[in-house]
């Protein structure tokens, strides 16, 4: 083994840890890939793990705005433009990013839409659907490349991948709602804010006020169900493994807002992904 081989080994095994510790669930459907595919879903779900931590605003986000995520995604778009900056970089994810697109596992595309998609985020989105728009590019854009690297290439197919991916996400965010508001995301459209009463431009802390969390809540559980694809539709044995998310979201915006209390998951959810991830069904 080269050093550089070495070094891209290292990396996505510090991947695959963050997957762990950051991403439990979607680290739990990546358990039912086959081995190689695996791996690569762990990098592509570490990398969204960076990806969601430039979207966290720092207390002084009143005064810079979205600067220092906008630099913090700038800085991923040109290890994804020029991999070997991420060969270079020393940085775990960065250097398993590279190693995806040098070996051509994935496309440059598909994770620049990624980060568009953050960026849009922090920017701010509209309406209802660019913010689809969003969580399609993003969280199912990287359950898209998961079904690609699982031989799965029909677009029509890949879309109903996506949908499960955004839908797991709509659900997760509902999930964790407070602990993403605490760390200065808002990741709601400006025409849900004053849907909500709030102002277009309102603060992740507006929300917090008496009700407005069951309200937001019930909107993402909305959006979320409009989402879910209908996974018996799907015959694709990798499509159906791809969007194992799919099943915990599909649980997930069947609760009431309890949901936005629970950190952990319990076994229920744990034997629905294993028994879809073992049967294929």
């Amino acid at each position: 083994m080269t050093g550089q081989e070495d070094a891209f080994a290292v990396a996505r095994d510090a991947c695959a840890e963050i997957a762990r510790l950051r991403d439990p669930d979607r680290h739990l459907c990546a358990m039912f890939l086959p081995p190689a595919v695996r791996a690569h879903a762990f990098v592509l779900i570490a990398f969204n793990y960076e990806l969601s931590r430039a979207t966290a605003l720092p207390v002084s986000s009143a005064v810079t705005g979205p600067m220092a995520g906008l630099i913090r995604l700038q800085w991923w778009r040109d290890v994804i433009e020029e991999p070997e900056r991420g060969i270079q970089a020393r940085h775990d994810v960065a250097i398993a990013v590279a190693a995806l697109l040098t070996e051509g596992w994935v496309a440059a595309d598909a994770l620049l839409l990624m980060a568009d998609a953050r960026e849009a985020e922090l920017c701010r989105v509209a309406d209802r659907q660019a913010w689809r728009r969003m969580v399609l590019d993003s969280s199912g854009g990287m359950q898209r490349m998961i079904a690609g690297l699982l031989g799965e290439h029909d677009e029509a197919v890949l879309d109903v991948v996506a949908q499960a991916g955004a839908a797991f996400a709509v659900g997760a965010l509902r999930r964790h709602l407070p602990e993403v508001l605490r760390s200065g995301r808002m990741p709601l459209p400006s025409e849900a804010l004053v849907e909500l009463g709030l102002r277009a431009d309102g603060e992740a802390a507006d929300l917090f006020e008496v009700g407005r969390l069951e309200q937001v809540s019930a909107w993402l559980r909305q959006e979320g169900t409009a989402l879910l694809p209908v996974r018996r539709q799907i015959r694709s044995k990798g499509a159906r493994l791809a969007m194992l998310p799919g099943v915990l979201a599909a649980r997930d915006l069947r609760r009431g807002d309890v949901a936005m209390t629970e950190t952990g998951r319990g076994i229920g959810d744990r034997l629905a992904v294993a028994a879809a991830g073992l049967t294929g069904r």
